[in-house]
């Protein structure tokens, strides 16, 4: 089970790691490809450079640099024996360094684990610690403090802050945009497109090869179960989270990430940010049971998200999906 359990996180961080290229390469190449530019620069060199310049980023960003500015805007509360004790037996079970153990000051029930450069910070929130039992705060810390560790997860984390920073690039060159031919408008609209869908993808692969990392740490799979079944019932107000600072991404630390909550409506459906939230939870609590009893995890992965979000909307009456 576990081959094959390893074999599901490889595929699914390989896919958000080509996901997170393609987007950024939408991007940037319409700028290079204009007419001033490719009578001088051959349009081969302007691919390899638009795949190339991702390709690097992706394989070398620096995770423990990253998680070491977010730390120094924590303003952690005292922790308590147990959550520490909870947080040094994930560690050695890793045989990895653990800086420290904090408390965050919030109601939302959450747990954050940082990878920095002298060792792992794992937080857990007020909220979680009042609300979660021993082994749903252990299930959840191992799913964050293993994920940030294992590798197919660390680059599948990497791909989810390429597409936070195609944010920050895109509305650099957005000035540009009306300067561009009609070809490259098409393509760079279709590469905003493409930048929109993108996160939800990335997310579904991190999530999943941390949850596997968390089965292989805990082999407590009905544990993280309970655990993620709790959270998605909090999710209406568990995106709301503040954690660090607005401009560091966050989102791949924490096991519910903050969100804007909005409304969606395609084709007479009709739903909320917090309602696609919790679809994600349940559809992570149904993963792992599955796997408690020894179920194929591959039935509860992206492609079983896109054909329960399809149902997501609908008409109350037609019960849970």
């Amino acid at each position: 089970m576990l081959t094959k359990l390893e074999s599901l996180s490889r595929r699914g961080a390989v896919a958000s790691a080509v996901q997170s290229v393609v987007g950024f390469a939408f991007v940037i190449t319409p700028w290079f490809f204009d007419r001033q530019c490719s009578p001088i620069i051959p349009w081969y060199y302007i691919v390899a450079i638009a795949l190339g310049v991702p390709i690097i980023l992706l394989l070398t960003w620096p995770l423990g640099r990253l998680a070491d500015a977010l730390a120094r805007h924590l303003r952690p509360l005292p922790t308590t024996n147990q959550f520490h004790n909870v947080a040094s037996e994930i560690a050695i079970a890793l045989n990895e360094p653990l800086e420290s153990v904090q408390v965050h000051d919030s109601s939302i029930p959450n747990i954050a684990s940082l990878p920095c450069t002298k060792g792992e910070i794992v937080v857990a929130t007020t909220g979680a610690l009042e609300r979660l039992s021993r082994h749903e705060i252990q299930a959840l810390v191992a799913a964050q403090f293993a994920g940030m560790r294992d590798r197919w997860c660390r680059l599948a984390t990497r791909a989810e802050i390429m597409w936070w920073s195609l944010r920050w690039l895109f509305l650099l060159m957005l000035p540009g945009f009306f300067f561009l031919n009609i070809p490259l408008i098409f393509v760079t609209y279709f590469g905003f497109v493409f930048y929109l869908m993108l996160p939800r993808w990335i997310e579904q692969a991190r999530d999943l090869c941390a949850d596997i990392a968390a089965v292989r740490v805990t082999l407590d799979p009905t544990s993280l179960g309970r655990a993620m079944r709790l959270l998605g019932e909090h999710s209406k107000e568990a995106i709301k989270i503040e954690f660090g600072a607005w401009y560091f991404p966050n989102s791949p630390f924490l096991v519910i990430p903050p969100r804007t909550e909005g409304a969606t409506t395609v084709g007479g459906r009709h739903w909320t940010t917090s309602e696609e939230v919790q679809l994600e939870f349940e559809l992570r609590a149904d993963r792992a049971e599955a796997l408690a009893a020894g179920a194929d995890p591959s039935l509860h992965t992206g492609k079983e998200f896109r054909r329960r979000w399809s149902q997501l909307g609908r008409s109350r009456r037609a019960g849970p999906v």
